[in-house]
């Protein structure tokens, strides 16, 4: 059941990386090439220990991850973590490809979630695999700068007469707290466990 996975994601060890694995730049381009190249060397298959299913990391899956927030110095370091976010994160939930005439290999996408640290700080990151008749692919991830923890607590602390809304109330200052605000729509929406729907899908 989702809630048991839900569960199994909350009391999970976050992944630690100082930080410093890839060579930081201040120049955001030479940052990403960095990047890039420190994750050729992390190129293979490596299993899941959660579900025991293998992922592919290739060159054209990295290519793909640096093509999203490369302005993000957190999404460049965390280059350095794929190998333990593949074999550390928590399956939730799996999507049907929604666009065949764009990706017309892939059959469905499957989520994993996990706790990352990254130097100390705090981060919640969805790992996107995609499936196909061939192989499954590391196909992307994001990160979301809140520990895992809180942020189910967010999710799961919307009441009822406030779920049109989005909005959910931090139990320890009283506030509310709007779940628009996270800019993964996707992650949100795969860690609910019941039937609504508050925003639109995005992979």
């Amino acid at each position: 059941m989702k809630s048991e996975r839900i569960e199994k994601l909350r009391n999970s060890p976050s992944i630690e990386i100082n930080g410093r694995e890839i060579t930081p730049s201040d120049d955001l381009k030479e940052y990403r090439k960095n990047a890039l190249e420190y994750g050729k060397s992390l190129r293979g298959e490596y299993t899941n220990k959660d579900t025991g299913n293998i992922t592919k990391l290739s060159k054209t899956g990295l290519e793909e991850i640096l093509h999203h927030d490369s302005f993000y110095k957190a999404h460049l370091q965390s280059i350095a973590a794929i190998p333990k976010l593949i074999e550390n994160g928590i399956y939730i939930d799996t999507v049907e490809n929604e666009d065949i005439e764009k990706h017309p290999k892939i059959k469905e996408y499957r989520y994993y979630v996990s706790g990352l640290k990254i130097g100390g700080v705090d981060y919640t990151v969805k790992a996107v695999i995609a499936i196909d008749k061939d192989e499954n692919r590391y196909y992307d991830h994001a990160l979301t700068q809140i520990e895992k923890s809180k942020l189910l607590a967010v999710v799961e602390g919307i009441t009822s007469p406030a779920r049109q809304q989005g909005v959910s109330e931090d139990k320890n200052t009283n506030k509310s707290i709007s779940l628009s605000a996270y800019k993964d729509k996707r992650l949100i929406s795969i860690l609910q466990t019941n039937i609504l729907q508050l925003f639109d899908k995005s992979t």
